[in-house]
């Protein structure tokens, strides 16, 4: 066998997804005569290099064929039952022969017979083998092949200077070493002082920990150096590994093979931090001034102390509120941490050991095996049939085949890498480590999570941006009125007493507690639509969302190989593995005789660990490859495949491996019947082997009209990113294969050649149900959804457009290559779509980004994790709000460092659950619709919120203005400002939480969070000079009208706040100081009442932003209650005994309760005057300035 065209053939299993095959093997066949000079250079020279990256060294008294021929005839060399000859090839033997005769059975000795497979299979095996050689006949291209993007452009700056770097390393190791013998390394031996040394400065194995590794690029004897091990390359499962004193050395060096934890914060620190925001800071200032009032005159500050009191609890409350709500845990390692498997079966001394996967070090020798976490990152040394799982690092759904060879310059990309925290799901290998805890690639992601800096989100940036503003005002208006207090020589406590009251009358009380509520209220909502908020100032984000990045695999599709479409008869029909219509006719012949190959050529089966009669066939676990379990559901779906199998007993079977490509079986019809035999594998082999072709039941010679057609569909399918399956059959004639005939895969005595084609099965990772639909509501919504997947270029572009991202026929890039350019240089304005792979991010440009961030249609393939990173990074400096959504590792730190991270709950691995802000419990994207319509719901709720709450700043300071410049009496008391702020309006501001959306909200575009503020120009002067004016005008008016019924003009009570209203003051007006005090109390409650009249009014004017408030009804039953709270608080304050004694009012007549309702009423009127215009001039130089 020809080593070069075999090798390379096995380690690429997949058939839509690897697109170097026929390259490789073309190199492979062009450089048969080159092998012994790559045996020394392959390093220096890629293009004859298949030998020695595939790591083996090869002794000259051993013959390398041999050692591969024996491998590839189902020799396994991890059975402690294969004897391994390591003579001379001399002698003619091969170092991997399996001793003993070959175990001959027949029918009638069924209790001998050896069941293959789960305990469910029904096989009778009737000669153990694993492959038969290659069959040589001619290949079909494949079409990955012919649509392959050009070569990756990868020497950039940065890899370039580590490539450099590595190099002089490498010379100044090899400067001093020589290359030992091929079956073992002597390990030097270590003094103290050599310790104390290693202990400063870590020896060249793990030096540069922050740099790509080239370890799977350099020989395995280089490799073996410069790891200070000792490799068998023989039999590299007894191999001498490190010794365990000079791992314990490594160990106390290099430290523990775990990801470094984050170092927790404190609950209590954590706790505080919640005091510390911007907003409760002003309360606690206003606060600790009311009681600095209180203490700078006791007799008069007493409504101080009480507003200091009140003010503090408000804060505790709502910091203890907000830290219970915000108190989930937000490290991001501990996820990581659970992905370390806990032992791992290592070699030291020579000696099979296992150990605590901690303990591991670079250099040792380890053995995986399918169902175990992979202990650190591995170059392989021996691989047989190995298989792993990469989906949550690369995204890659199918199962990825590892073996001794490098296939790419990318460490994620080569067969011979394997990686720390994955799944072995099948086959063995032998492994040297080559990174352990913070150095592999795991750690370098994990560390890139922790150090990414979690975005401060829009909601947040406005806050703080609101509490300056407020502030500013706040002590400004302070500062002022305290300059003119002392310039109109008022008396200097009355001074620092009002102006403490001006201050705190700006400060909005209610709407922190207002704002926790509804954020918590709305994140309840949301979790009843199955999207978790981790923190509640992540809520509006979504709904100011611009772009969401989403992942591919397990967001937009499900994570489970489905089958999608089959080809029989000359017609391709499509498949809903999810439920049980199709469109295929399933009482076809050709059909038929389709599902009897693909539910006998299975080896897959249910588990039946547990019970899963309930659950959907497609989300049942299986045991097996992840192909064949797509075709065991798709087929259970049809009929019963357990009976189905139970009516054809298998006899005998040939594994699929990635040499033939193809799988077998023999069966009988019941226990006597005849043989007959089905195959199912890569198209292109199958369809070789094949000289017939099942139509419509017949068989028709296979002739060039068939071979086009099948040609054609294969092409369609798998540019579709389907992977197709080819399945043929072949009834067995009973004269030459009797029912006692013993089937020998050594002797290949049975037919691989005049098969009857019946059809294809394309495999594919569906879309999520409701996907296209939720991202076409995106789109609606003004929201750019773009994908961003390590998976190949061809399925991401296939699952786009199914999902609608991509919504045109033609891409920029089939455009491009169509004509032979370059996309990154053709006008962008011919097309409105484009593929990017990762491959190209390194050597985008400034203008290129630009370029490409300007489509609206985006999908980035092959992406690693630092590229997500950069793609988020991108898309935040041209201003876009981005969501990130993903379940995988891969995706943790794109998930930190966008605004928003989206994780999914159920698939979704821990890692990006603890890096998100936001869970879907459903594992739908489309949840993510409902999330973006709660978070521009909230938007609008604390803009009328706060449109509400300051509308009262106004009313409460005007009586401060008059006091200090008019020297009026002063119209309202400290005391009565909190009546109103935390009495009268609580209920009414925070019922704007239950407040329905308004209908045309999710047809609006995503806020400009530059330019559409939470606390806008507009919105002030609406509050301020609008609401804020006319309730102070009703206040006046109730004011000056009550002292005119006691005989005061309005201009007699101009300059007398220092000489009359107070204690001890003299006769005036014919009321002495005593009646005066009455009179002032009466007035203040006259002024208090109209304020809280006036205010329903306010609180209707603010229900809506757009449409009439009878458009949207009165179905808040909060507000309305909240309404009449208003009323209520008002008259308990006024009339009950007692209470209106400590708040400092008393009972007027009730004409002052009338007085006000016009005002009300006005609001109300011009206010739908106002919204009316909007909504029928929308574009208007008036909604312009008139929309808030």
């Amino acid at each position: 066998m020809n080593y070069n065209s075999s090798s390379n053939s096995l380690d690429k299993q997949d058939i839509s997804d690897n697109t170097n095959n026929i390259n490789t093997n073309n190199n492979n066949s062009n450089n048969n005569n080159n092998n012994n000079d790559s045996l020394n250079h392959s390093h220096r020279n890629k293009s004859t290099n298949s030998l020695t990256h595939s790591g083996a060294h090869i002794p000259k008294q051993t013959s390398f064929q041999d050692f591969n021929q024996a491998h590839y005839n189902g020799i396994n060399p991890f059975s402690d039952t294969n004897s391994y000859n390591n003579g001379a090839s001399g002698s003619g033997g091969n170092p991997l022969s399996k001793s003993g005769n070959s175990l001959r059975k027949s029918r009638s000795d069924l209790h001998q017979e050896i069941e293959l497979g789960s305990s469910h299979s029904n096989l009778k095996k009737s000669r153990s083998m694993e492959s038969v050689d290659v069959i040589t006949e001619p290949q079909i291209p494949l079409y990955y092949s012919m649509v392959k993007e050009k070569e990756r452009q990868r020497e950039v700056k940065l890899r370039k200077r580590i490539k450099n770097k590595f190099k002089r390393n490498k010379n100044q190791t090899t400067a001093t070493t020589s290359i030992p013998d091929a079956t073992s390394v002597e390990i030097e031996p270590t003094s103290a002082e050599d310790l104390e040394k290693k202990k400063k400065q870590k020896d060249l194995a793990t030096q540069t920990s922050d740099e790509l590794t080239h370890d799977h690029q350099i020989p395995l004897e280089e490799l073996e150096v410069k790891l200070k091990t000792s490799i068998n390359f023989n039999d590299p499962k007894h191999s001498q590994g490190l010794t365990r004193q000079f791992a314990a050395e490594r160990l106390e060096t290099d430290g523990k093979n775990a990801l470094t934890p984050q170092k927790p914060v404190p609950k209590w620190i954590k706790y505080l931090k919640e005091f510390l925001g911007l907003f409760p800071l002003m309360l606690e200032v206003g606060g600790i001034l009311s009681i600095i009032a209180y203490a700078i005159d006791t007799s008069k500050g007493e409504d101080n102390l009480y507003l200091g009191i009140i003010l503090w609890i408000v804060v505790f409350l709502t910091c203890t509120f907000s830290y219970i709500q915000n108190s989930k845990s937000s490290g991001v390692m501990e996820g990581f941490k659970k992905l370390a498997p806990s032992s791992t079966k290592v070699l030291r001394d020579g000696n099979l050991i296992e150990i605590d996967s901690e303990d591991l070090v670079v250099g040792d020798i380890v053995i995986v095996r399918a169902g175990d976490k992979v202990p650190a990152d591995l170059r392989v040394v021996l691989s047989h049939h190995f298989k792993v799982d990469n989906s949550s690092l690369t995204g890659e759904t199918e199962p990825q085949t590892r073996s001794v060879t490098c296939t790419d310059e990318n460490p994620l990309e080569t067969q011979n890498l394997v990686f720390y925290g994955t799944l072995a799901c099948q086959g063995d290998c032998v492994g040297v480590v080559i990174a352990t805890g913070d150095r592999t690639v795991i750690g370098k992601i994990a560390t890139l999570a922790s150090k990414s800096k979690a975005q401060s989100t829009p909601m947040k940036d406005e806050i703080e941006n609101f509490i300056k503003i407020i502030s500013l005002v706040a002590f400004g208006l302070g500062a002022v009125f305290l300059a003119i207090g002392f310039g109109r020589k008022v008396e200097w406590i009355l001074v620092i007493i009002y102006t403490i009251g001006i201050v705190v009358s700006q400060v909005p009380e209610a709407l922190l507690p207002t704002l926790t509520v509804t954020l918590n209220l709305t994140a309840k909502r949301m979790a009843k639509k199955n999207v978790l908020v981790k923190n509640l100032l992540t809520v509006e984000t979504l709904g100011s969302t611009t772009t969401i990045a989403s992942d591919k695999t397990g967001t937009l599709t499900q994570n489970i190989m489905t089958v999608v479409h089959l080809w029989y008869d000359n017609s391709i029909y499509s498949c809903n593995s999810l439920t049980s219509s199709n469109c295929f006719n399933s009482q076809s012949p050709t059909f038929q005789k389709l599902y009897q190959v693909a539910a006998l050529c299975n080896r897959t089966v249910f588990d039946k660990s547990e019970d899963q009669e309930d659950i959907p066939i497609q989300h049942r676990k299986t045991i097996g490859d992840a192909s064949e379990s797509a075709l065991l559901k798709f087929t259970h779906q049809v009929q019963n495949v357990e009976e189905y199998r139970n009516q054809y007993p298998k006899y005998f079977e040939i594994p699929f491996n990635s040499v033939n490509k193809w799988q077998m079986s023999v069966h009988t019809e019941g226990d006597d019947g005849n043989f007959f035999l089905v195959m199912k594998g890569a198209p292109e082999r199958i369809i070789n082997m094949c000289d017939r072709i099942l139509i419509e039941g017949q068989e028709q010679t296979l002739d060039e009209k068939y071979l086009t057609s099948f040609q054609t569909s294969y092409e369609h399918l798998a540019g579709k990113g389907e992977r197709a399956l080819g399945l043929a059959f072949l009834p067995l004639d009973p004269d030459q294969y009797p029912k006692d005939y013993i089937f020998d895969a050594e002797e290949k005595n049975f037919p691989t050649s005049k098969l009857i084609f019946v059809g294809l099965t394309a495999l594919m990772d569906p879309p999520r149900p409701g996907v296209p639909e939720a991202i076409k509501t995106c789109k609606e919504a003004g929201i750019r959804v773009m994908m961003v997947t390590g998976d190949h270029p061809l399925t991401a572009t296939s699952i786009a457009k199914q999902v609608g991202i991509i919504e045109t026929d033609e891409t920029l890039n089939d455009i491009a290559k169509r004509e032979g350019i370059e996309v990154l240089d053709m006008d962008f304005s011919r097309g409105s779509s484009i593929v990017i792979p990762g491959s190209q991010l390194d050597d985008l440009t400034h203008e290129h980004w630009d370029k490409i961030l300007s489509l609206r249609q985006i999908v980035f393939a092959r992406t690693s994790p630092e590229q997500k990173l950069i793609i988020v990074e991108k898309c935040q400096k041209r201003g876009d709000i981005v969501a990130v959504t993903g379940d995988g590792v891969n995706d943790s730190p794109a998930l930190k460092k966008s605004d928003l991270g989206c994780a999914m709950g159920i698939t979704g691995s821990d890692v990006a659950k603890e890096a998100a802000s936001v869970v879907l419990l459903d594992d739908n994207f489309a949840s993510i619709v409902n999330g973006v319509e709660e978070g521009r719901i909230i938007f609008d709720k604390l803009k009328k919120s706060i449109a509400y709450t300051l509308s009262s700043n106004i009313p409460e300071a005007i009586p401060f203005f008059c006091f200090f410049v008019l020297q009026m009496p002063v119209a309202l008391s400290g005391i009565l400002i909190l009546c109103i702020d935390l009495g009268t309006d609580l209920i009414p501001v925070i019922s704007y939480a239950y407040e329905e959306s308004e209908t045309d909200l999710m047809k609006r575009k995503p806020r400009n969070v530059k330019k559409d503020k939470l606390v806008s120009l507009r919105l002030a002067i609406f509050s301020y000079l609008w609401l804020g004016i006319i309730q102070c005008s009703a206040g006046l008016l109730n004011y000056f009208i009550l002292f005119k019924d006691y005989g005061y003009s309005a201009s007699e009570l101009f300059n007398v706040s220092s000489t009359y209203f107070i204690e001890k003051a003299e006769d005036y007006g014919g009321h002495d100081w005593r009646k005066q005090l009455v009179i002032l109390n009466e007035a203040q409650t006259a002024y208090f009442v109209a304020i809280v009249i006036t205010r329903i009014g306010a609180a209707l004017s603010c229900k809506t932003r757009i449409v009439s408030i009878f458009q949207q009804g009165f179905g808040n039953m909060v507000f309305n209650f909240g309404i009449f709270s208003m009323l209520a608080v008002a008259l308990f304050i006024v009339h009950v005994p007692g209470v209106r004694v400590f708040f400092g009012c008393t009972i007027i007549p009730y004409k002052f309760w009338l007085i006000p309702i016009p005002f009300a009423v006005f609001l109300v009127c011009a206010n739908e005057l106002r919204l009316y215009l909007l909504r029928t001039y929308p574009k208007s130089k008036f909604a312009k300035y008139a929309c808030w």
